[in-house]
Protein backbone atom coordinates (compact mmCIF):
# COMPACT_ATOMS: atom_id res chain seq x y z
CA UNK A 1 0.00 0.00 0.00
CA UNK A 2 1.38 3.38 -0.99
CA UNK A 3 2.23 5.26 1.81
CA UNK A 4 3.24 8.78 -0.21
CA UNK A 5 2.24 11.21 -2.34
CA UNK A 6 3.14 14.38 -3.75
CA UNK A 7 2.17 17.78 -3.51
CA UNK A 8 4.21 20.34 -5.66
CA UNK A 9 7.36 19.11 -4.97
CA UNK A 10 7.62 18.13 -1.75
CA UNK A 11 6.60 14.92 -0.77
CA UNK A 12 3.54 13.42 1.91
CA UNK A 13 3.00 10.53 4.00
CA UNK A 14 0.43 8.97 6.30
CA UNK A 15 -0.43 6.18 8.96
CA UNK A 16 -3.09 5.33 10.77
CA UNK A 17 -2.71 6.32 14.27
CA UNK A 18 -5.36 4.74 17.77
CA UNK A 19 -7.65 4.52 14.45
CA UNK A 20 -6.94 7.95 12.72
CA UNK A 21 -5.78 8.80 9.84
CA UNK A 22 -2.75 11.31 10.47
CA UNK A 23 -1.03 12.82 6.99
CA UNK A 24 2.03 14.70 7.82
CA UNK A 25 4.94 16.21 5.20
CA UNK A 26 8.06 14.47 5.01
CA UNK A 27 10.11 17.35 3.70
CA UNK A 28 11.83 15.32 1.64
CA UNK A 29 12.10 15.67 -2.56
CA UNK A 30 13.55 12.56 -3.02
CA UNK A 31 10.63 9.60 -3.31
CA UNK A 32 12.64 6.69 -1.45
CA UNK A 33 13.69 9.17 1.63
CA UNK A 34 10.17 10.39 1.88
CA UNK A 35 9.08 6.71 1.92
CA UNK A 36 11.49 5.89 5.07
CA UNK A 37 10.35 8.57 6.71
CA UNK A 38 6.81 7.26 6.34
CA UNK A 39 7.36 4.11 7.25
CA UNK A 40 9.39 5.00 10.51
CA UNK A 41 6.03 6.74 11.45
CA UNK A 42 3.97 3.77 10.77
CA UNK A 43 6.50 1.82 12.73
CA UNK A 44 6.69 4.81 15.75
CA UNK A 45 2.51 4.17 15.52
CA UNK A 46 2.60 0.81 16.01
CA UNK A 47 5.24 0.66 19.09
CA UNK A 48 5.11 4.00 20.96
CA UNK A 49 7.84 2.19 23.20
CA UNK A 50 9.99 2.21 19.43
CA UNK A 51 9.14 6.04 19.20
CA UNK A 52 10.26 6.99 22.74
CA UNK A 53 13.49 4.70 22.47
CA UNK A 54 14.82 6.32 18.76
CA UNK A 55 14.04 10.20 20.05
CA UNK A 56 15.69 10.00 23.70
CA UNK A 57 18.72 12.36 23.83
CA UNK A 58 21.67 11.50 26.20
CA UNK A 59 19.74 14.76 28.61
CA UNK A 60 16.68 12.76 28.74
CA UNK A 61 18.78 10.12 31.01
CA UNK A 62 20.17 12.03 33.07
CA UNK A 63 17.74 14.12 33.64
CA UNK A 64 16.00 10.78 34.86
CA UNK A 65 19.05 10.09 37.20
CA UNK A 66 18.95 13.88 38.74
CA UNK A 67 15.10 13.16 39.17
CA UNK A 68 15.55 10.06 41.37
CA UNK A 69 18.38 11.47 43.04
CA UNK A 70 15.84 14.73 44.37
CA UNK A 71 12.83 12.40 44.80
CA UNK A 72 15.67 9.96 47.38
CA UNK A 73 16.68 13.34 49.33
CA UNK A 74 13.20 14.53 49.89
CA UNK A 75 12.93 11.02 51.48
CA UNK A 76 15.98 11.10 53.10
CA UNK A 77 18.05 8.26 51.33
CA UNK A 78 20.24 10.59 49.98
CA UNK A 79 22.66 13.43 50.70
CA UNK A 80 21.84 16.79 48.64
CA UNK A 81 25.43 16.55 48.04
CA UNK A 82 25.52 13.28 46.33
CA UNK A 83 23.21 15.84 44.01
CA UNK A 84 25.03 18.29 42.99
CA UNK A 85 28.07 15.66 42.55
CA UNK A 86 25.98 13.88 39.70
CA UNK A 87 24.97 17.46 38.31
CA UNK A 88 28.73 18.57 38.18
CA UNK A 89 29.77 15.32 36.68
CA UNK A 90 26.35 15.11 34.13
CA UNK A 91 27.40 18.47 33.05
CA UNK A 92 30.65 17.40 31.56
CA UNK A 93 29.02 14.60 29.46
CA UNK A 94 26.55 17.07 28.28
CA UNK A 95 29.27 19.84 27.56
CA UNK A 96 31.24 17.23 25.35
CA UNK A 97 28.43 15.49 23.73
CA UNK A 98 25.70 17.94 23.07
CA UNK A 99 27.50 21.03 22.53
CA UNK A 100 28.33 22.22 18.84
CA UNK A 101 31.51 23.66 17.70
CA UNK A 102 29.41 26.73 17.74
CA UNK A 103 28.90 26.46 21.16
CA UNK A 104 24.99 25.93 20.90
CA UNK A 105 23.03 22.64 22.50
CA UNK A 106 22.92 19.95 19.82
CA UNK A 107 20.48 17.02 21.38
CA UNK A 108 22.85 13.67 21.00
CA UNK A 109 20.18 10.76 20.34
CA UNK A 110 20.86 7.86 22.99
CA UNK A 111 20.34 5.31 19.60
CA UNK A 112 23.42 6.71 18.04
CA UNK A 113 25.47 5.92 21.49
CA UNK A 114 28.36 3.31 20.73
CA UNK A 115 31.45 1.85 22.44
CA UNK A 116 33.43 4.03 20.16
CA UNK A 117 31.62 7.29 21.24
CA UNK A 118 32.23 6.68 24.96
CA UNK A 119 36.12 5.72 24.09
CA UNK A 120 36.11 9.23 22.28
CA UNK A 121 34.80 10.64 25.15
CA UNK A 122 37.55 9.20 27.42
CA UNK A 123 40.04 10.04 25.24
CA UNK A 124 38.89 14.17 24.97
CA UNK A 125 38.90 14.35 28.63
CA UNK A 126 41.93 13.02 28.97
CA UNK A 127 43.44 15.63 26.34
CA UNK A 128 42.23 18.16 28.78
CA UNK A 129 44.62 16.93 31.66
CA UNK A 130 41.46 15.61 33.76
CA UNK A 131 42.53 12.58 35.86
CA UNK A 132 41.33 8.93 34.91
CA UNK A 133 39.73 8.83 38.90
CA UNK A 134 37.76 12.00 37.32
CA UNK A 135 36.41 10.26 34.57
CA UNK A 136 35.68 7.37 36.12
CA UNK A 137 33.15 8.99 38.33
CA UNK A 138 31.74 10.78 34.98
CA UNK A 139 31.17 7.44 33.22
CA UNK A 140 29.48 5.91 36.65
CA UNK A 141 27.07 8.74 36.17
CA UNK A 142 26.40 7.79 31.91
CA UNK A 143 26.65 3.94 33.27
CA UNK A 144 23.26 4.87 36.25
CA UNK A 145 21.78 7.21 33.64
CA UNK A 146 21.44 4.49 31.06
CA UNK A 147 20.59 2.10 32.91
CA UNK A 148 17.64 4.57 33.87
CA UNK A 149 16.68 5.26 30.30
CA UNK A 150 16.39 1.39 29.78
CA UNK A 151 13.89 1.01 32.78
CA UNK A 152 12.10 3.53 31.30
CA UNK A 153 11.96 2.59 27.82
CA UNK A 154 14.02 5.57 26.17
CA UNK A 155 17.04 3.44 25.05
CA UNK A 156 17.25 -0.15 24.04
CA UNK A 157 20.73 -0.91 24.28
CA UNK A 158 23.07 -2.54 26.47
CA UNK A 159 24.96 -0.48 29.30
CA UNK A 160 28.21 -3.47 28.92
CA UNK A 161 28.40 -2.94 25.71
CA UNK A 162 29.19 1.02 25.34
CA UNK A 163 30.93 1.34 28.55
CA UNK A 164 34.15 0.54 29.42
CA UNK A 165 33.82 -1.96 32.25
CA UNK A 166 37.65 -2.56 32.43
CA UNK A 167 38.54 1.15 32.67
CA UNK A 168 40.19 1.59 35.82
CA UNK A 169 40.81 4.52 37.78
CA UNK A 170 44.03 3.45 38.82
CA UNK A 171 43.00 4.51 42.83
CA UNK A 172 45.51 4.45 44.88
CA UNK A 173 44.45 5.76 48.33
CA UNK A 174 46.42 8.03 50.28
CA UNK A 175 48.49 7.43 53.36
CA UNK A 176 49.26 11.09 54.08
CA UNK A 177 48.97 12.08 57.44
CA UNK A 178 50.23 14.63 59.29
CA UNK A 179 52.82 14.16 62.77
CA UNK A 180 51.78 16.78 65.39
CA UNK A 181 55.45 18.40 64.69
CA UNK A 182 53.83 19.28 60.86
CA UNK A 183 50.23 20.19 62.60
CA UNK A 184 52.21 22.88 64.28
CA UNK A 185 54.21 24.55 61.93
CA UNK A 186 51.17 24.40 58.91
CA UNK A 187 49.16 26.41 61.68
CA UNK A 188 52.24 28.87 61.98
CA UNK A 189 51.20 29.44 57.89
CA UNK A 190 48.14 29.95 57.62
CA UNK A 191 45.82 33.13 58.28
CA UNK A 192 44.15 32.95 62.06
CA UNK A 193 40.34 31.73 60.58
CA UNK A 194 41.92 28.72 58.49
CA UNK A 195 44.44 27.66 60.92
CA UNK A 196 41.61 27.11 63.45
CA UNK A 197 39.59 25.36 60.79
CA UNK A 198 42.39 22.98 60.10
CA UNK A 199 43.09 22.50 64.15
CA UNK A 200 39.13 21.93 63.97
CA UNK A 201 39.51 19.50 61.35
CA UNK A 202 42.52 17.80 62.90
CA UNK A 203 40.67 17.40 66.07
CA UNK A 204 37.15 16.28 65.30
CA UNK A 205 37.56 14.21 61.44
CA UNK A 206 35.53 16.60 60.01
CA UNK A 207 35.38 16.75 56.37
CA UNK A 208 35.58 20.42 54.34
CA UNK A 209 32.03 20.35 53.86
CA UNK A 210 31.38 19.58 57.79
CA UNK A 211 33.82 22.15 58.19
CA UNK A 212 31.86 24.82 56.58
CA UNK A 213 28.73 23.66 58.36
CA UNK A 214 30.07 23.77 61.76
CA UNK A 215 28.48 26.60 64.21
CA UNK A 216 29.57 28.23 67.47
CA UNK A 217 27.20 26.00 69.01
CA UNK A 218 27.68 23.09 68.43
CA UNK A 219 30.92 22.40 70.51
CA UNK A 220 29.61 21.54 73.61
CA UNK A 221 30.12 22.85 77.17
CA UNK A 222 33.82 22.36 78.42
CA UNK A 223 34.76 21.38 74.69
CA UNK A 224 33.83 17.58 75.79
CA UNK A 225 32.11 17.02 72.27
CA UNK A 226 31.52 18.83 68.61
CA UNK A 227 28.26 18.14 66.62
CA UNK A 228 29.45 18.04 63.31
CA UNK A 229 26.43 18.83 60.67
CA UNK A 230 27.69 15.91 57.85
CA UNK A 231 24.98 15.25 55.26
CA UNK A 232 26.18 12.55 53.09
CA UNK A 233 24.72 9.65 54.81
CA UNK A 234 23.03 9.62 58.33
CA UNK A 235 26.13 8.29 60.00
CA UNK A 236 27.52 11.76 58.99
CA UNK A 237 25.63 13.79 61.22
CA UNK A 238 27.09 12.88 64.55
CA UNK A 239 28.79 14.09 67.85
CA UNK A 240 32.34 13.07 68.07
CA UNK A 241 33.41 13.13 71.77
CA UNK A 242 36.94 15.31 73.00
CA UNK A 243 38.78 12.81 75.08
CA UNK A 244 42.71 12.94 74.61
CA UNK A 245 44.87 16.44 75.72
CA UNK A 246 45.84 16.75 71.66
CA UNK A 247 42.06 17.08 70.63
CA UNK A 248 41.08 19.30 73.21
CA UNK A 249 44.27 21.79 72.38
CA UNK A 250 43.50 21.73 69.51
CA UNK A 251 39.64 22.66 69.39
CA UNK A 252 40.36 25.27 71.91
CA UNK A 253 42.53 26.98 69.10
CA UNK A 254 40.06 26.35 66.63
CA UNK A 255 37.20 27.99 68.88
CA UNK A 256 39.77 31.27 70.03
CA UNK A 257 40.82 31.71 66.50
CA UNK A 258 37.71 31.13 64.48
CA UNK A 259 36.13 34.23 62.83
CA UNK A 260 32.69 33.42 60.98
CA UNK A 261 30.11 35.38 61.23
CA UNK A 262 26.50 35.48 60.99
CA UNK A 263 26.08 31.52 62.16
CA UNK A 264 29.17 30.01 60.64
CA UNK A 265 32.31 29.25 63.02
CA UNK A 266 34.52 29.52 60.05
CA UNK A 267 34.77 32.56 57.57
CA UNK A 268 34.55 31.09 53.72
CA UNK A 269 37.41 29.96 52.35
CA UNK A 270 37.96 29.47 48.59
CA UNK A 271 41.00 27.82 46.67
CA UNK A 272 41.73 25.93 49.97
CA UNK A 273 43.71 23.36 48.28
CA UNK A 274 45.80 25.27 46.68
CA UNK A 275 46.67 27.79 50.15
CA UNK A 276 47.27 24.46 51.81
CA UNK A 277 49.73 23.35 49.13
CA UNK A 278 51.74 27.00 49.37
CA UNK A 279 51.44 27.38 53.19
CA UNK A 280 52.78 23.64 53.54
CA UNK A 281 55.81 24.82 51.26
CA UNK A 282 56.89 27.91 53.39
CA UNK A 283 56.60 25.52 55.97
CA UNK A 284 59.32 22.97 54.94
CA UNK A 285 56.68 20.24 54.83
CA UNK A 286 54.97 17.47 52.82
CA UNK A 287 52.30 18.89 51.06
CA UNK A 288 48.90 18.06 52.72
CA UNK A 289 45.02 18.34 51.17
CA UNK A 290 41.81 18.83 52.98
CA UNK A 291 41.14 15.16 53.43
CA UNK A 292 44.49 14.38 54.68
CA UNK A 293 43.45 16.42 57.65
CA UNK A 294 40.61 14.39 58.18
CA UNK A 295 43.46 11.07 57.93
CA UNK A 296 45.41 12.60 60.54
CA UNK A 297 42.84 12.12 63.31
CA UNK A 298 42.17 8.55 61.56
CA UNK A 299 46.00 7.74 62.03
CA UNK A 300 46.60 9.51 65.54
CA UNK A 301 43.22 7.80 66.94
CA UNK A 302 45.11 4.54 65.17
CA UNK A 303 48.38 5.52 66.92
CA UNK A 304 46.66 5.56 70.12
CA UNK A 305 45.29 2.56 70.20
CA UNK A 306 41.74 3.08 69.71
CA UNK A 307 39.83 0.25 68.14
CA UNK A 308 38.75 1.10 64.67
CA UNK A 309 35.03 0.63 65.41
CA UNK A 310 34.81 3.51 67.28
CA UNK A 311 37.13 5.61 64.92
CA UNK A 312 34.95 4.38 62.21
CA UNK A 313 32.04 5.90 64.50
CA UNK A 314 33.66 9.22 65.23
CA UNK A 315 34.26 9.26 61.23
CA UNK A 316 31.05 9.08 60.03
CA UNK A 317 31.13 5.74 58.67
CA UNK A 318 28.84 2.68 58.64
CA UNK A 319 31.55 0.33 59.34
CA UNK A 320 35.26 -0.17 59.72
CA UNK A 321 36.19 -0.97 56.29
CA UNK A 322 37.41 2.51 54.79
CA UNK A 323 39.68 2.64 57.95
CA UNK A 324 40.93 -1.05 57.06
CA UNK A 325 40.96 0.16 53.25
CA UNK A 326 42.16 3.84 53.52
CA UNK A 327 41.99 5.85 57.01
CA UNK A 328 43.23 3.60 59.17
CA UNK A 329 46.84 2.53 57.33
CA UNK A 330 49.78 2.67 59.44
CA UNK A 331 53.54 3.75 58.83
CA UNK A 332 56.18 1.22 59.36
CA UNK A 333 57.30 3.14 62.56
CA UNK A 334 53.36 3.12 63.71
CA UNK A 335 52.99 -1.02 62.76
CA UNK A 336 56.16 -1.42 64.82
CA UNK A 337 54.48 0.65 67.53
CA UNK A 338 51.11 -1.00 67.54
CA UNK A 339 52.88 -4.65 67.21
CA UNK A 340 55.03 -3.43 70.67
CA UNK A 341 52.45 -2.54 72.62
CA UNK A 342 50.32 -6.00 71.66
CA UNK A 343 53.58 -8.17 72.70
CA UNK A 344 54.11 -5.66 75.93
CA UNK A 345 57.89 -4.46 74.74
CA UNK A 346 58.70 -0.95 74.54
CA UNK A 347 61.14 0.73 72.27
CA UNK A 348 63.37 4.25 72.28
CA UNK A 349 62.53 6.53 69.92
CA UNK A 350 63.12 9.85 69.39
CA UNK A 351 60.24 12.66 68.18
CA UNK A 352 60.60 16.39 67.25
CA UNK A 353 57.63 18.53 67.64
CA UNK A 354 57.00 22.47 66.54
CA UNK A 355 56.73 24.52 69.86
CA UNK A 356 54.80 27.99 69.98
CA UNK A 357 56.69 31.09 69.26
CA UNK A 358 58.26 32.32 72.13
CA UNK A 359 57.30 35.58 70.92
CA UNK A 360 54.34 37.33 69.87
CA UNK A 361 54.39 38.88 66.22
CA UNK A 362 51.95 41.62 65.19
CA UNK A 363 48.41 41.44 64.18
CA UNK A 364 47.64 39.79 61.02
CA UNK A 365 45.74 42.37 59.69
CA UNK A 366 49.29 44.73 59.71
CA UNK A 367 50.96 43.50 57.16
CA UNK A 368 53.05 44.35 54.28
CA UNK A 369 52.43 45.12 50.87
CA UNK A 370 53.00 41.68 49.56
CA UNK A 371 50.36 40.28 51.87
CA UNK A 372 53.87 39.10 54.25
CA UNK A 373 54.14 40.24 58.26
CA UNK A 374 57.76 41.23 58.83
CA UNK A 375 57.21 41.04 62.17
CA UNK A 376 56.79 37.35 62.15
CA UNK A 377 59.48 34.83 62.74
CA UNK A 378 59.55 31.11 61.91
CA UNK A 379 58.99 29.06 64.75
CA UNK A 380 61.85 27.39 66.87
CA UNK A 381 62.19 23.66 66.76
CA UNK A 382 62.27 22.17 69.99
CA UNK A 383 63.98 18.08 70.58
CA UNK A 384 62.10 15.87 72.69
CA UNK A 385 63.95 13.56 74.21
CA UNK A 386 64.00 9.58 73.95
CA UNK A 387 60.73 8.41 75.63
CA UNK A 388 59.65 4.64 75.54
CA UNK A 389 57.19 3.84 72.87
CA UNK A 390 54.02 3.32 74.60
CA UNK A 391 50.02 3.94 73.70
CA UNK A 392 48.63 7.38 73.18
CA UNK A 393 50.77 9.47 70.09
CA UNK A 394 50.00 12.74 69.25
CA UNK A 395 46.42 12.28 70.28
CA UNK A 396 46.95 11.29 74.45
CA UNK A 397 50.53 13.38 74.62
CA UNK A 398 50.67 17.10 75.30
CA UNK A 399 52.85 17.78 72.03
CA UNK A 400 50.66 19.16 69.80
CA UNK A 401 51.28 22.99 70.37
CA UNK A 402 49.60 25.62 68.50
CA UNK A 403 50.67 28.82 67.65
CA UNK A 404 49.44 32.35 69.32
CA UNK A 405 48.29 35.08 67.75
CA UNK A 406 49.89 36.75 64.67
CA UNK A 407 50.45 33.82 62.50
CA UNK A 408 52.19 34.55 59.67
CA UNK A 409 50.21 35.21 56.50
CA UNK A 410 51.13 33.78 52.99
CA UNK A 411 51.23 36.12 50.21
CA UNK A 412 48.50 34.67 48.47
CA UNK A 413 46.85 33.01 51.72
CA UNK A 414 43.53 34.53 51.28
CA UNK A 415 41.06 35.56 48.70
CA UNK A 416 38.81 38.48 48.91
CA UNK A 417 35.36 38.65 46.95
CA UNK A 418 34.57 41.81 45.30
CA UNK A 419 32.03 43.25 43.14
CA UNK A 420 32.26 45.27 39.73
CA UNK A 421 29.01 46.92 40.10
Amino acid sequence: MQRIFKRGRVWYGWFYEDGRRVVRTTRCRDRAAADRVARQWELDAADPDHAAARTATLTDALLLLLARDEEEVQAGRRSPDTVAFHRSKAGHLVRLFETADGGGHVPYPLVRLRAANVDGYVSRRRAEKVTDATIAKELVVLRKSLRLAIRAGLWKGRVEEVIPVAFSAGYEPRTRALTAGEVGKLLHELLPDRAARVAFIVATSACWRESELARREDVGEGLATVLLRGTKRKTRFRTVPIVSPGQRSLLEYAVEHAQGTGGPLFRVWRNARRDLLEACERAGIERCSPNDLRRTFASWQVEAGVPLYPIAQAMGHKDTRMLERVYGRQTPEQLAAAMARAMGLTQRVCSTFVSAPTETADPVDEVDDDGSNAASSPAPEKQIAPQDLRPGGPMSARVVEVPGPGIEPGTRGFSVPCSTS
